[in-house]
């Protein structure tokens, strides 16, 4: 574990690295030391391409200061840097360049007030994250022991920030890594254990629903979704329970498709690549869970988690079948490859039978949604002015992007069915808020809002501050939406 350290005076505090964060145009954060060095971070600023958030470049001390090395990372513009989710990106484009030979980093950010501090130090954790579990000698995870931060807190309120941001970024990080794992080593079953091992350690409750129980319940979705695959479904239900519990309860819900083949209406091969992380909404759930256990809320948190494998197979599911959910609603099946909504309307449905108050669903539904919103944004929808305000400002908060799309009444048509109380996809056009007016039939008017991730979940080329692969999106946002109940 990295441990955080407060300290008063950064320039003079001993570390492999000290990193300092600037805004464009702004050298009197680092005009102290820059004259020590005789000018030489003035060079090397006017060798770089600027200060934009996401960029950097480094200095040799030359042993004239504590630190060895010296990080100028780039904070953009001042009046568009968005605090404190930026936070977050510099910090982890700090960490994640840092050489593996640092092992101390002190950070030097105008970071005020405790939100900022978190996304700070959440970043500085989550930046170095690599994914080489399969990888024989390859590059290893730089081995930071401590991170010394510049805070005007008091060291009360420091080490509870602290606390709270190891584990929201180990929660982050573990999310990244079920996402990262081959689906061949990922199954449903195995996401069951990971949810039943995070309920063990960290005092939560956990049932998994087997497929015998899915057919007393009616789970029509979950078992059709399913029955091509050798590795039978789970319905995954973790509970925390705050010690005072009010009668309120929140339902965060998520989809498992540890792999998505299409099923018989089969992906084209290239289509089928990095479909391992189509159990991203899951993944978040999961982690995102572990947080709140450590963060203990005063609200009651269902995670459920909707796990499956869409394969092909002599009893996979096929187009012109007709499903029916646990609520009861029949489902014409026009589309196996439009499977993940066909085990949310189980899913969901569970979630409303338990006597869920509000419902937030994440999944990496709709190719559509990533038409629309690019990579970095996922799509909001919902039946609540107030759950989306509040989503929207968490979003904020958390950095991680959303944005939000209408759940237009005359786009319902589409789905109507000629032969079954709906189907599960519509006509090529809106296709992120059809499946979205799709998975509206199966909350009964609960308060719900759904999350479209497919774009943010996992990509396919980094960036400044995000991996190759998963990114863990969806956990900050869920933890930081439900702190604020």
């Amino acid at each position: 574990m990295t441990d955080f350290i407060r300290v008063n005076n950064p320039h003079r505090t001993k570390a492999d690295l000290l990193a300092i964060g600037a805004y464009e145009g702004e050298k009197r954060r680092f005009s102290a030391i820059d004259k020590k060095l005789g000018g030489a971070i003035s060079r090397a600023s006017k060798r770089a391409s600027g200060l934009r958030l996401g960029s950097f470049f480094t200095v040799d001390t030359m042993g004239k200061l504590p630190a060895s090395e010296i990080m100028i990372v780039g904070l953009g513009d001042k009046k568009s840097f968005s605090a404190p989710s930026d936070f977050f990106k510099a910090a982890s484009v700090a960490a994640k360049n840092a050489g593996s030979h640092v092992k101390k980093i002190v950070m030097d950010f105008p970071a005020s007030g405790a939100d900022a501090l978190r996304a700070l130090m959440e970043g500085a954790l989550c930046g170095p994250y690599v994914f080489s579990k399969y990888k024989s000698g390859s590059k290893k995870e730089g081995a930071v022991s401590s991170v010394a931060v510049y805070s005007t807190l008091s060291e009360t309120s420091f080490e509870k920030a602290a606390r709270a941001s190891q584990s929201v970024a180990s929660a982050v990080r573990l999310c990244r890594d079920m996402v990262n794992e081959p689906p061949a080593h990922l199954t449903p079953s195995v996401l069951a254990d990971y949810a039943q091992s995070i309920c063990l350690e960290e005092g939560l409750s956990c049932s998994v629903i087997m497929p015998d129980e899915m057919k007393e319940r009616g789970m029509g979705g979950m078992l059709a979704v399913s029955a091509g695959s050798s590795n039978p479904p789970r319905l995954i239900h973790m509970t925390y329970s705050p010690k005072a519990a009010r009668s309120r309860s929140v339902s965060i819900v998520g989809k498992g498709i540890t792999f998505d083949s299409g099923g018989l209406s089969l992906k084209p091969a290239e289509a089928m690549k990095t479909m391992k992380m189509d159990m991203s909404g899951a993944a978040a759930v999961v982690g995102a869970m572990k947080a709140i256990a450590v963060a203990k809320p005063g609200v009651t948190v269902h995670g459920i988690v909707a796990a499956a494998e869409n394969m092909t197979g002599p009893s996979a599911y096929k187009p012109d079948d007709i499903v029916t959910a646990m609520n009861g609603k029949t489902i014409e099946i026009v589309n196996t490859d439009a499977e993940g909504r066909v085990v949310l309307a189980d899913a969901l449905s569970y979630a409303v039978e338990i006597g869920s108050k509000e419902i937030i669903d994440l999944a990496t539904l709709t190719g559509a949604c990533v038409v629309a919103l690019g990579v970095h944004t996922a799509g909001l929808m919902s039946n609540s002015e107030k759950i989306a305000r509040d989503m929207k400002r968490s979003s904020l908060s958390a950095g991680e992007k959303v944005w939000e799309l209408p759940l237009a009444d005359d786009m319902r048509k589409d789905i109507e069915s000629d032969f079954a109380d709906i189907k599960n996809t519509g006509n090529r056009w809106g296709g992120a808020i059809t499946a979205a007016l799709f998975l509206e039939h199966f909350v009964s008017g609960v308060p719900w809002a759904h999350l479209d991730i497919a774009g943010p979940a996992y990509l396919e080329r980094g960036n400044d501050w995000y991996p190759k692969g998963a990114t863990g999106f969806g956990v900050r946002l869920l933890v930081d939406y439900i702190l604020r109940k």
